[in-house]
Formats: structure tokens, C-alpha cells, sequence
């Protein structure tokens, strides 16, 4: 119970304080102290005019609330923080653009399609009514001219897109030579690609695992990561390199003894929390602890199997959280599972039927679903699935929270290979001006 105990201010002016304090009758002095409670109007009138005036706050009243609330573009802040010094004090804490994420959450511009007997990444923009969207109009304009630059026969392949930096990889003319590079779109839009140096030669002379991006900011654009995996029998190894200041330098390097084999990797690899996750086809995911070089397998949630690609892709959430797209026949499942906690266990978040989410895209909706992920957003926001659509290939975004599901994409008909979708979002943390050393933002 609380007990509500006045005191008095400097100001002479009385002020009431709560403390946590176990409800008991007050006599003598503690009577003198004590504030009586507070009595209930008896008038039926006031009641009700006082409920009015204090609606009950319920989830839905608060996402109706949230879903309601218009949306700001990240530039706003570098905009107000170029007010006054005070203003980007403000604008930069920690806090507030935790609080400013969490209202405003970034948005998908567009996204870029790559893959086999693809020569060339596509960036298809999404189409977007959404006049408060204009302040990214460069922002997708630059996302749509990064292999401008490139040979005219060169063969280029998106490995990450991260706050608005592409990385990706491109060839000479004769497809001999592979050269790696990044375009910040975000600080430089119409600045050149940086080409980064050659990568350290792979585990066992195997072909490129995955090349990533940072999942949290860098002053170093061209920062990124190589990894690489190898495995015989029930041994794993795996080796992370990081590109800072252009140069390659070994960030861990782990090797395991697993219950069971891996049998294969495929290259489904995932860069959040300062953690690697790799898929293999045994019934779990390999685990790459970068802070502290342990390597271990997490199991999949029953049930859950690799099957082909497609079928399984794990996904970046916040706060320590990593989702998991299933997708077996027409049922597409989410799940999620802490990783902050050593004893975590998967818990479904979400199911869907993609033939029935989809019905209004084919034409004849009694047939069954054939998808494949090919695509996953942030906190397992939205999903690229790749499905058959009047007897042609086509891309479907489906937003999971409104069950929205529309084209977005056709594929060519004559390519019959795997292709990859890479979302292209609003940037965050937005860039501000640098402070002094004594006029750092306060993190809390």
C-alpha cells in the first residue's frame, strides 16, 4: 500500500511524497503527518464526468493509437538538430532516439533483386503514396544508379544492404576477376562506389560464403565482414575477418566438435547482435559468438526443417531477438527466440497461409501455393515471397502485421534460377553534425 506523508518545500508550500510503505492506522504524531484518504464523490453526475475524463488504456487503444500516429522522416532531426547546439544535444541522446525508433520505425524505399544469370541487379522502388516520403526521393534515386559505374558486361551480385550503404560484388568484363565494393547512398549520393581490397584466401580453398555489412553504425564506410565456414564430418570451423581502415584483420576464429554433422552450409547467413548465424540442412543453426569466439548449434523449433532454399531464412530483430522465416507448403511460420538468454527456447510468434493471404493474386485460387522466401524485413516486419501468379513468376511483398500482399516484381520467364531480394530502407541512426568532446550526448 502507499501512504501518502506531507512535507513541507523551502517554499513553505506542502508536498506530498509516496512511499512503498505496508498500510497500518497512524496515531499520535504519524496522525499529524498522514493526509486522510481521499474520499469518493458520492454524486452519481461527477462519477461518470470523472470516468470520461480518465478513458482505460487497453493494447488495442494503444495500437490503434500508434498505427494512427503520422510518420517523420529520420532528416527531421538533422534538420531541427541544425537549430541550435541544444537542439542536437537533444536530438543525438541515446534515449530519445530510442523513443524516436520505436514511434517511427524505418521504412522500406525499395529493394534490389539479384541472383543467378542476373548480370545486372535490379532496384525496383516501392510504390509509395506517401507524400512524406519525398524528403528520400534522393535517397532512392541514389539506390537505383550503383552499378551505373560498372563494365558493361560485368557480372555483379548484392551480397547486403545496410542504412543505406549496397555491398556488392562485380567482375571484370571476361568473369575472371571478382572484386568486391560498397556505395554509401546515405552520406554520399552522388558519390563513387569505394572498392575494397582483395579478400584473405577462404577456408579450404572454398568458394565465397557471405559478405555483411555491420548491423549497427560505423564512421568507416567501407567497413564489412567476411565469413567463411568449413566443415568434415561432425568438426566446424569458422572464421570471421573485418575490413577496417582498409585492411582486413581476423575477428574470431572458432572450430567445434557438433552432436551431428552439418552435411551441408548453404550460404543463408545472417550478421545481428554481434552474433553469426549460419543454416545447415541437419536440424539446426551454427552459432558464431564474436565477443567471445565460441561456436555452437542452436536446434530448430520442432517440427522446423531445411528443405531447400527457400524454406528456412533467419531474420534480425531488436533487443537481442532472432526470428526465423518456415516455410512448408502453403503455411509460412515465425518464430522468435531471445538470444540474451542462455536457456532460450523458441516460441511461434506467427502463422499465415500463403493461399489464402494470396488469393486475390492467382487465378485459380483452389490450386496450391508454391513460394519461396526470398526476401525477410527487420523484427520480422514483412516477407519477399517468390510464387507462382498467372502462370508467371512474380515477387509478392506481404506486410504480416496488416496481411497486406501485393506484386511487386515479375521475374523474367526465361530465368528459371534462384534469385535473392535485398530490402533498401529509410537510414538509421540519421548523421548528425559532430559535437565537441565536452558536448557528447547524454546516453541515458
Amino acid at each position: 500500500m502507499y501512504k501518502i506523508i506531507a512535507t513541507t518545500t523551502p517554499s513553505g508550500k506542502k508536498k506530498r511524497e509516496a512511499g512503498n510503505m505496508e498500510h497500518q492506522p497512524c496515531h499520535g504524531k504519524n496522525a499529524m503527518l498522514s493526509s486522510p484518504p481521499r474520499r469518493r464523490s458520492s454524486h452519481p453526475r461527477r462519477r461518470r464526468s470523472m470516468a470520461r475524463r480518465r478513458p482505460k488504456c487497453s493494447a488495442t487503444t494503444t495500437s490503434s493509437a500508434r498505427s494512427s500516429t503520422t510518420w517523420t522522416p529520420p532528416t527531421t532531426l538533422v534538420r531541427a538538430a541544425a537549430v541550435s547546439k541544444r537542439w542536437l544535444r537533444r536530438a543525438s541522446g541515446r534515449a530519445f532516439l530510442r523513443r524516436f525508433r520505436a514511434r517511427h520505425p524505418p521504412r522500406l524505399l525499395g529493394f534490389y533483386v539479384t541472383g543467378d544469370r542476373m548480370y545486372r541487379p535490379e532496384f525496383i522502388p516501392m510504390p509509395d503514396t506517401n507524400t512524406e516520403l519525398t524528403s528520400s526521393a534522393a535517397l532512392r534515386r541514389a539506390a537505383g544508379s550503383v552499378f551505373d559505374a560498372l563494365p558493361e558486361f560485368s557480372d555483379s551480385t548484392v551480397w547486403d544492404t545496410r542504412n543505406g550503404r549496397v555491398l556488392f560484388s562485380f567482375t571484370d568484363p571476361h568473369g575472371h576477376h571478382l572484386q568486391l565494393a560498397v556505395r554509401d547512398t546515405m552520406r554520399d549520393p552522388a558519390g563513387a562506389m569505394a572498392e575494397l581490397p582483395p579478400l584473405p584466401p577462404t577456408l579450404g580453398g572454398e568458394c565465397l560464403h557471405a559478405v555483411l555489412l555491420p548491423d549497427d553504425e560505423h564512421d568507416d564506410a567501407t567497413t564489412c565482414y567476411h565469413v567463411d565456414a568449413h566443415h568434415v564430418g561432425r568438426s566446424v570451423s569458422a572464421e570471421v575477418t573485418v575490413l577496417r581502415s582498409g585492411a582486413w584483420t581476423v575477428l574470431c576464429s572458432a572450430k567445434a566438435n557438433l552432436a551431428t554433422p552439418p552435411e551441408r552450409i548453404p550460404t543463408v547467413t545472417l550478421l545481428a547482435g554481434g552474433k553469426v548465424y549460419m543454416v545447415t540442412v541437419a536440424g539446426y543453426i551454427i552459432c558464431v559468438d564474436l565477443a567471445t569466439g565460441n561456436l555452437f548449434a542452436i536446434d530448430l523449433p520442432d517440427g522446423v526443417t531445411y528443405e531447400h532454399f527457400g524454406t528456412l531464412v533467419p531474420c534480425r530483430g531488436d533487443d537481442s531477438v532472432l526470428y526465423l522465416f518456415h516455410l512448408k507448403g502453403d503455411k509460412l511460420s515465425v518464430w522468435l527466440r531471445r538470444m540474451d538468454q542462455l536457456a532460450g527456447e523458441w516460441v511461434l510468434r506467427d502463422t499465415v497461409s500463403v493461399k489464402e493471404t494470396c488469393r486475390h493474386l492467382v487465378d485459380h485460387p483452389s490450386e496450391p501455393a508454391s513460394a519461396l522466401v526470398v526476401g525477410v524485413g527487420d523484427n520480422a516486419e514483412f516477407v519477399f515471397l517468390e510464387t507462382l501468379v498467372f502462370n508467371s513468376y512474380f515477387v509478392v511483398y506481404l506486410h504480416l502485421g496488416s496481411r497486406k500482399a501485393e506484386k511487386v516484381y515479375q521475374k523474367d520467364p526465361e530465368n528459371d534460377e534462384i534469385i535473392r531480394v535485398h530490402p533498401f530502407m529509410t537510414a538509421w541512426p540519421p548523421v548528425f553534425p559532430a559535437l565537441d568532446s565536452d558536448e557528447e550526448p547524454r546516453h541515458g
